[in-house]
Formats: C-alpha cells, sequence, structure tokens
C-alpha cells in the first residue's frame, strides 16, 4: 500500500490532477490524501482578528466537497481518500510529511494552463514542492486527459543516477508496461559515449529501454524537441541541486521552454551527497 499526497486548491486543475493520480496510480491498495493548505494572507494587519479558525472550517468544508466531487469523476471507482487541512504554506506543509511512519511516495499537482511548462510551474506552489520539497512530483496540465503511459521519455542530464532515485519511474513502467526512453542531453558540459547506456542497462533491468542524444544549444530547446515528437505519455526528469535541469525551475532560465500543455512531468529528486 502507497500513500499519493494530492494538495488542493478546490479548482478545475487540481480536480484533474487528482483524477490523474487515482488513474495512474490505481485503487487498489493505494491511500490518496487530499491536502488543503491555509493561512493568513500576507501583509495582513497585526491587528487583524484571528482567522485561522474560520479558515479551517471552510478548508474542511472545501475538501468534503473536493472529495465528493473527485468521487463523481471516478465512476466504478472505489479509491481510498483521506482529507487533511493544513495550517502554512505549502511547501512547508509538504515537508511535513516526511516525518510521517508512511512517507507518501508522490505529490501530485496540476499546473496552470500557461503557454509553456516553465511559466506554469514558475511562482506556482508547484515549482516551489518541487525546488524546496523532498518528494517526487507530478505535475498535471490543466488540459490533460489521463492515458497509460505506454512510452516515457526521461531526460538525462548525463550526471550521475542513484537507483533509488529512479524507483518510482521504475514502479510506474512496470506496472503500466512501459518502454522508456532515455534521451541524454548532449553539450559543452555532456559528450556522447557508452557510459550512460551502460549504466542505465543496469538500472533498468528488464523494462524495454532505448537511448538516444539531444544537442542544443539550451536545455529548454532540447526538452521543447521532446515534447514535440508528440509520442510520449509522460516525461521525467531527475532534480538536483546542481544540474542541468535546475534552470527549468527558476525565472532567470534565458529561454522559455514552450512544451506543449498536455504531457505530464515527472520531476524526480536526487540528493546530492
Amino acid at each position: 500500500m502507497a500513500r499519493i499526497l494530492i494538495p488542493t486548491d478546490f479548482s478545475s486543475g487540481s480536480l484533474r490532477a487528482a483524477v490523474y493520480a487515482v488513474r495512474l496510480f490505481g485503487a487498489d491498495g493505494n491511500r490518496f490524501v487530499l491536502l488543503n493548505t491555509f493561512m493568513m494572507p500576507a501583509g495582513a494587519a497585526s491587528t487583524m482578528w484571528n482567522m485561522d479558525e474560520l479558515l479551517a472550517r471552510e478548508s474542511l468544508a472545501g475538501l468534503t466537497q473536493f472529495e465528493s466531487v473527485l468521487r463523481a469523476a471516478l465512476p466504478g471507482v472505489d479509491a481510498h481518500l483521506e482529507t487533511a487541512c493544513e495550517h502554512g504554506d505549502l511547501p512547508n506543509v509538504v515537508d511535513r510529511f516526511l516525518g510521517d511512519e508512511e512517507k507518501p511516495i508522490c505529490v501530485v499537482m496540476g499546473t496552470q494552463g500557461a503557454s509553456g511548462i516553465q511559466e506554469a510551474l514558475f511562482g506556482s506552489n508547484t515549482a516551489s514542492v518541487i525546488k524546496h520539497g523532498s518528494f517526487p512530483v507530478l505535475a498535471v496540465p490543466s488540459n490533460a486527459e489521463y492515458r497509460a503511459p505506454k512510452r516515457i521519455v526521461l531526460a538525462d542530464d548525463g550526471g550521475p543516477v542513484k537507483k533509488e532515485s529512479l524507483a518510482l519511474l521504475l514502479d510506474i513502467a512496470r506496472w503500466s508496461q512501459s518502454e522508456l526512453r532515455i534521451a541524454r542531453v548532449v553539450n559543452e558540459q555532456v559528450t556522447a559515449d557508452d557510459v550512460g547506456q551502460q549504466a542505465y542497462d543496469q538500472l533498468l533491468g528488464g523494462i524495454p529501454h532505448s537511448q538516444q542524444y539531444l544537442s542544443a544549444e539550451n536545455v529548454e530547446a532540447a526538452l521543447n524537441d521532446l515534447a514535440e515528437q508528440g509520442d510520449a505519455d509522460l516525461l521525467a526528469v531527475l532534480h538536483r541541486k546542481r544540474g542541468l535541469f535546475q534552470g527549468l525551475f527558476h525565472r532567470s532560465t534565458a529561454a522559455k521552454l514552450a512544451m506543449h500543455t498536455h504531457l505530464p512531468l515527472l520531476v524526480l529528486q536526487q540528493a546530492e551527497r
């Protein structure tokens, strides 16, 4: 049994992400935690009466309604749904789940319908959870329709990869019987060689996989090429504090990542040790 954390602001985008999560991970044996956070608005006067109790009641009421709507969107699916309302900003609240005896295996969140994945992610709660969190994050675009991920593209930046960092991706590939395509970004920092292929042969074992190389002036352009191929169901990247893909989650990135917003993005976390 696994726990999947689904933060929600009760929007249609978060509903679509929740439906996607239940469809992807399956209702059998899994627990889905619907999370809503609340706190006083930034800049509120210190003399303002304490609204935490009111906000908590509204959060609980919203969660109850959201759970009902989610169940209606999943006819015939008996999903184990739990609700949690927490005081605080979302990234910090999500990190609190690290202390649970049964930690979530993934955080599933919606993204806004922007023109590119960077615009949809940056400045949002999704980007903050990815940048500052420790859990894998599945970002589901607001217009994404669920389909079993038969073709998964893993964007590789040439850095070392720990098998435990890929655990969730490998599980998804196994139960979906997916083909995994490793797209290695080649630029002045990373050269094409056979080391990466040999490493992935060991890491992926019996999962069908292939490797290709992408050459571009910047990472965003390379990932854009992946999206434009149009035959992937899911894009995965490994997030490091120092790595080629780190710029994807920073406003300082020079180029925009004009990805198709129908493509869900799985961000895997790897500690730098």
